[in-house]
């Protein structure tokens, strides 16, 4: 018996399925014996190169030419599978489905964790969600690499769109690793980043500016039947931004295909064995055992330190200073990017929720550019007036969402609009695994006063270890901007983040520790 290769563009997930987690109340294995793809992919869907070649195709049903293949058991569950999130909105159907895998435990709890945080960020990183389902495919396998392309469907009050992701095992390592980790490095990534702008150049659906060499955006990556590198994008994620709107999902799936021979440079180990196993055709899906002496794995590319490593605020002499940008994105966010790149300043942004949904492009882009992304909870009201303990968990939960959805990346950070805070505030903000952030020092951009006011605040107010408040949709600040940093670095402060700035922010705890104005930590 050979394997038989489908393409996931044949694939469509069905709702309905009863999906979960294997280490969750509630979820189901199905049987041991797998059915394989259709053995009839068609010449057409055969010839087109965007699509990732597919060994095993869990998306479709049982038919005529399928064959029973050994080595794997299918895991369903449904929304109760998923009852320990932050936020639990009510009347969403979840259902999903995953194959482990004889022999790779690691593989099996490492899909189960990144679907956990999937479902959880689709409860409460969207508008009104109506029902997710997650489907799979197996896109590669042989006894040292195996890997899964995950298939997301989710409806919302925005419509209907459809997600992409693959995940990879090194059986070696006992590693569950991310799509980026199929190249060597995150150079590696910038260089894939800059030859799919090229391929995308004249695609109106694309917003050029949305592409950022992050992990939330090259989150799914795999081969196609020649071996060169497929890179697709879920709907909507590289449409042009929309004032009060998420970026439409009208133009569907985006792919980039890069050639096998000018790929094969950036790839990681890893990746060389990934794409090989992608065109295996083995039978048994087991894999062999973990090498206990296996080398840890790197640093994964798309994975952004928004800290320094060369400055270190508590030595003697140093004197840092955190810049925070409040109540973004906004249109002309990016002006002030460009600004802070030109003077090589590193800020703080903490965000909301509608400008989160309406200019994710614009989220990637502080991120890449190793600035701290944070929240500023999902609506700009007074948390403890405007909402019962009990919306607390979905107001709060809202920005971190949008921004793992986004990024990849997890906000440790949450400032209530206005510093209005409370015991409950401060409890599930720590619940929710973020420290609260107020500041020493306000610019009082808000109220409206002139550019050369604003500076004035800020520079004489400055301490090393300072956090200063100011807002980027705001124009008189963006005017104030290059005038304050030029008097700062007079100074001789050294520009970080509000974590750097702290050495460091435990979950529930409240900084500055004095509350508002208060002078930094010696």
């Amino acid at each position: 018996m050979s394997s038989t290769r489908a393409h996931q563009n044949e694939a469509v997930p069905v709702p309905g399925r009863r999906p979960g987690r294997t280490w969750l109340p509630g979820v189901a294995a199905a049987a041991l014996l797998l059915p394989l793809a259709g053995c009839d992919t068609g010449d057409a869907v055969a010839d087109e190169p965007d699509a990732m070649a597919v060994l095993v195709d869990g998306t479709g049903e049982e038919g005529p030419g399928s064959a029973d293949h050994e080595g794997v058991t299918v895991r369903t569950g449904d929304a109760e599978s998923f009852d320990d999130h932050p936020y639990v909105p009510e009347g969403v159907d979840i259902s999903v489905t995953y194959p482990e895998f004889e022999g790779a435990e690691p593989f099996s709890e490492g899909l189960a964790e990144r679907i956990d945080d999937d479902v959880a960020d689709f409860r409460a990183g969207t508008r009104d969600p109506v029902s997710l389902s997650v489907d799979w495919q197996i896109i590669a396998a042989d006894s040292g690499v195996l890997g899964v392309r995950l298939v997301q469907s989710e409806e919302d009050m925005h419509g209907l769109r459809e997600g992409y992701s693959t995940h990879w095992y090194d059986a070696g390592a006992g590693h569950t690793a991310w799509s980026t980790e199929l190249l060597a490095d995150h150079e590696a990534l910038e260089t894939v980043n800059g030859l799919v702008r090229e391929q995308l150049a004249e695609d109106a659906e694309v917003d050029a500016e949305a592409l950022r060499p992050v992990l939330g955006l090259y989150d799914s990556m795999g081969f196609n039947d020649d071996g060169d590198l497929v890179v697709e994008f879920d709907d909507g994620h590289l449409s042009p931004a929309e004032e009060g709107h998420v970026p439409s999902a009208d133009p569907g799936r985006k792919s980039a295909v890069l050639d096998s021979e000018e790929v094969d440079p950036l790839l990681s180990d890893l990746g060389q064995r990934a794409r090989e196993a992608s065109l295996s055709e083995q039978e048994q899906l087991t894999v062999a055992d973990a090498d206990p002496e296996a080398e840890e794995p790197g640093p994964v590319p798309g994975v952004v330190s928004a800290e320094d490593p060369d400055v270190d605020c508590y030595e003697d002499g140093t004197r840092c200073i955190a810049l925070t940008f409040d109540d973004g994105p906004h249109e002309q966010t990016p002006e002030l990017l460009d600004l802070l790149d030109e003077e090589d300043v590193t800020a703080s942004f903490f965000l909301n929720g509608n400008p989160s949904l309406s200019q994710p492009g614009t989220i990637r882009r502080i991120y890449a550019e190793g600035h701290e992304v944070a929240s500023h909870n999902d609506l700009h009201e007074n948390m403890p007036e405007e909402f019962t303990e009990a919306e607390l968990p979905a107001q709060i939960a809202a920005v971190s969402a949008m921004v793992r959805r986004q990024t990849g990346h997890s906000v440790e950070l949450f400032r209530p609009p206005f510093g209005a805070s409370s015991d409950a505030v401060l409890e599930e903000i720590g619940e929710q695994g973020m420290a609260e952030i107020l500041w020493n020092v306000d610019s009082e951009d808000w109220q409206d006063v002139p550019a050369d006011e604003i500076v004035d605040n800020v520079v004489t107010g400055a301490e090393p270890n300072t956090i200063v408040l100011l807002h980027d949709p705001l124009e008189t600040t963006l005017e104030a901007a290059p005038e304050l940093i030029e008097e700062l670095k007079a100074l001789d402060y050294e520009f970080v983040s509000v974590s750097q700035a702290l050495g460091g922010a435990e979950p529930g705890e409240s900084y500055p520790p004095g509350g508002l104005g208060a002078s930094p930590a010696p």
